[in-house]
């Protein structure tokens, strides 16, 4: 059921979600009937009399918008409005104002609650579960709880006062009865305390606010309740800060966990947050990182991931951590822009995680001592064994790697990054040119680099180019590569390239080239790749790149080889293509039609 047209064409949104559920309100305490217009009562009269004092800040802010968006109306239209809201079902009624704004996203009666529902199932609820979302206002997991059991002891946080509101009389609707719903900022002054103390939990379960910047308090610094004992997380991004509240948050039974959903970029970052991922993996609270497709989550389009932490893992996952991937094409919803997880496909993914088993391209167990780096990011554990390289599609075969002779790429090479150029050092008479991504063509045009002048105390031997060098791509598009093949004075590359130099006469640079151009190399850097927007490789992950053990003299033979026959068979295609434009025009000669078309 739509938002009814009378209430579009007389109010704003704000307002409508507001006359919305103070008008839903109303009716639930039975305050308003079929009856209530003749009555020649004002919302206003009833409003006013409504005294819930544990939330009579909350419904104030609600029901003083709600007044004043009344009070703008005719009496007509008024009595239009009314009479078409007093029909509509109190939980579709409740829908519509939910969807007016897009705050719970979806009709809260018809909803399929599909990612909630995956976050709960992976959480484990049972009846008994005293369960805390602290962020209750980017998800509908509170209502997706109550529909399930009305008597779940259930906590929420939120730091809108009207919103809290409208969760208040959302939960009244669906027929909570052990609910209770707060209104703070849960960083900066958790309300769930008793005694002076954090209350416990058997479940924590939330979508926080997704990689946002946060504005940290002197609270936060110096938190009385030590919630953030692995360190004050950064302020580009405020998800460590409420994963370490989820935490702090849980109690130590068994069984006892938080399910909290994460950006990507938060399993990988530097700084700070490296420092807190690496506490928390020494401390072995780490149970599961589930890694779901974009699209999942209505309030962002980024990858995200759902971590399972636990102040008690089970026996078999002591100082282990287990990855799972759920790639969007294991899925049935064919939307490409939000993701939908049917019956089947929570139940599925569930399994994976209760079974703790070894799964090729879904899941992997690693042992805490070989996490890389700290980073748990999925991709770099779990592998498809599927790819589409180059328009082909490639079978992986992570077995036969394992056995094949290789040595790192750091043993064969030296690798060195480009140069951050700015602006101010281009210079039409610069001294020396730079090469760019775009830049890199089957033939480098040298004479429409840019020229720059170096500036500072930048050594920029490091970053000059000769021949026999290869040049790759690191950031953006990594599958550009070239080989340096002729000689080259004062050319320099940029940061978003590396450069590759032998340091070792056992390798051909040809061969070398090609192979870096390989279906493996282009699928072992694409695992490696990080960054939800813009990709980039880290430098080390390509220090380590497998490079095959082959004596000199095969991989001169291999690469010449390669170049004889691929030199003739481009030449076969282009004179099939010559031929292939000849047969065309002389159709359209005989169509008599060449006078009014020309083929260049």
């Amino acid at each position: 059921m739509e938002v009814p047209k009378t209430i579009k064409s007389m109010l704003s949104t704000e307002d409508t979600q507001s006359l919305i559920f103070s008008f839903v309100y109303l009716r639930l305490t039975s305050k308003i009937d079929r009856n209530w217009i003749l009555k020649g009562k004002s919302l206003k009269s009833e409003l006013d009399a409504v005294d819930v004092p544990d939330y009579q800040n909350e419904f104030n802010a609600l029901f003083e918008r709600a007044i004043t968006a009344d009070e703008r109306l005719t009496t007509e239209q008024r009595n239009e409005l009314f009479n078409e809201m007093i029909n509509i079902p109190i939980l579709h009624l409740m829908g519509i104002g939910s969807r007016v704004r897009n705050q719970f996203r979806t009709n809260l009666l018809n909803s399929k609650f599909s990612f909630e529902k995956l976050l709960v199932s992976l959480a484990d609820v049972k009846s008994c579960d005293k369960v805390l979302d602290p962020t209750f206002g980017f998800s509908e997991l509170i209502f997706k709880l109550i529909m399930n059991n009305p008597e779940q002891d259930i906590t929420a946080e939120f730091i809108d006062e009207r919103f809290v509101a409208m969760g208040y009389i959302a939960a009244l609707g669906l027929g909570a009865v052990h609910t209770k719903i707060y209104t703070g900022e849960v960083l900066d002054e958790p309300r769930y305390v008793k005694d002076g103390k954090l209350e416990k939990f058997d479940k924590v379960i939330t979508v926080p606010p997704i990689g946002q910047k946060m504005e940290y308090t002197e609270n936060l610094f110096d938190d009385k309740y030590n919630r953030f004992p692995f360190g004050v997380p950064s302020r580009r991004s405020g998800d460590w800060a409420f994963v370490s509240n989820a935490l702090s948050s849980l109690n130590e039974k068994p069984g006892s966990k938080a399910v909290i959903v994460v950006q990507d970029g938060a399993l990988f970052h530097g700084g700070m947050d490296s420092i807190i991922r690496n506490k928390m993996i020494d401390y072995d609270v780490i149970e599961t990182v589930v890694s779901l497709p974009a699209g999942s989550i209505g309030t962002s389009s980024a990858p995200v991931s759902a971590l399972v932490l636990s102040l008690n893992k089970p026996e078999k996952m002591r100082g282990k951590i287990q990855f799972i991937n759920v790639d969007k094409e294991q899925l049935q919803s064919q939307n490409t822009r939000t993701v939908e997880f049917n019956d089947d496909e929570i139940a599925q993914i569930t399994k994976w995680y209760h079974d703790k088993k070894d799964i090729e391209g879904i899941s992997k167990i690693v042992s805490t001592d070989h996490i890389q780096k700290s980073t748990l990011l999925v991709g770099r554990y779990v592998h498809s064994t599927l790819y589409k390289v180059d328009g082909n599609d490639v079978q992986f075969h992570s077995d036969n790697l394992k056995k094949m002779a290789k040595v790192p790429l750091n043993e064969v090479v030296d690798i060195t990054r480009g140069f951050n150029l700015t602006g101010r050092e281009e210079s039409t008479d610069g001294m020396y040119q730079i090469i760019k991504i775009s830049d890199i063509k089957p033939k480098i045009d040298y004479h429409s680099l840019t020229y720059f002048n170096l500036s500072g105390n930048a050594d920029i031997n490091r970053y000059l180019i000769r021949r026999n060098d290869i040049i790759m791509a690191i950031r953006g598009n990594i599958n550009k590569i070239k080989l340096i093949d002729e000689a080259v004075y004062n050319v320099a590359i940029n940061s978003n390239l590396v450069r590759l130099r032998l340091k070792t006469k056992k390798y051909d640079p040809m061969w070398l080239r090609l192979y870096l151009g390989s279906p493996l190399v282009q699928i072992l850097l694409g695992n490696s790749s990080v960054g939800s927007t813009i990709t980039q490789i880290p430098i080390r992950d390509l220090e380590q790149l497998p490079v095959p053990v082959i004596s000199l003299d095969e991989q001169i033979k291999m690469a010449d080889d390669f170049i004889e026959k691929n030199q003739k068979v481009e030449a076969a295609m282009q004179k099939l293509e010559l031929e292939k434009r000849a047969i065309k025009k002389r159709l359209y000669d005989e169509m008599n039609i060449t006078g009014a078309v020309e083929l260049l």
